[in-house]
């Protein structure tokens, strides 16, 4: 038997675990074992969509409703609305073939209720702001920052867009907490946070995410539809 010239060191990705001495026993036993490997695939195959459509996502946006559902496919017909909603917001006229592009996932509260997320693609705001008919909400308030150029374009595009959602999605609360745009910025840990479901098993298998809404390619709805 071959004796191990090198030492091992053993890599830990559970934040409860960081500060404690691991040896290869450890790895045995299950109270120790790292994100679950569906996890990780999952996480692997979704930036290899990214990376493979050219996705350039700029926002990650949380949906909260007042009138809250435990069933993701009652959850994935209102995806479609929402989803409609935002396309109308971003073309007032004609749908382009190359428009944006979003990928829904719902989460679970302890209560069971769901939320969403979504993660849409970056906003080129001198094509918004230019297009024709664009008609958007903005509160007195903003319109005398913009003025005092306290306010960036983001800013506009980002209430103007949350103020959109809370008019035509009638489940939305009005409430800050109702509609949060944030900036995408480190993708995969977006894509971490939204496969969490996958180490509790919430759903059943890939039921978090909504293919049928989202912008995958069909090939890869086809793909899950036989998973």
């Amino acid at each position: 038997m071959k004796s191990i010239k090198k030492p091992v060191e053993i890599l830990c990705i559970n934040e409860s675990l960081e500060q404690e001495d691991l040896s290869l026993w450890h790895l045995r036993k299950s109270k120790y074992k790292s994100i679950n490997k569906k996890r990780i695939i999952t996480q692997d195959w979704l930036m290899r969509e990214v990376d493979e459509m050219n996705l350039n996502f700029g926002y990650w946006i949380t949906l909260s409703f007042y009138s809250q559902v435990d069933n993701p496919v009652i959850q994935y017909i209102d995806n479609q609305h929402i989803r409609k909603v935002i396309l109308d917001f971003l073309y007032p006229n004609k749908k382009p073939k190359n428009r944006i592009r979003l990928w829904f996932f719902v989460e679970q509260h302890k209560s069971r209720k769901l939320h969403l997320h979504f993660l849409m693609e970056q906003v080129d705001y001198e094509w918004w702001l230019g297009s024709r008919n664009r008609k958007i909400i903005l509160h007195k308030n903003t319109l005398s920052k913009i003025i005092s150029n306290e306010y960036s374009m983001n800013d506009v595009f980002t209430e103007s867009l949350t103020n959109h959602l809370k008019e035509w999605v009638n489940k939305l609360g009005r409430g800050r907490k109702s509609t949060q745009i944030k900036p995408a910025l480190n993708v995969d840990k977006r894509i971490h946070y939204v496969n969490k479901s996958l180490d509790n098993w919430n759903f059943d298998k890939w039921e978090h995410i909504d293919f049928e809404s989202s912008d995958f390619r069909e090939e890869t709805k086809k793909q899950m539809e036989t998973k």
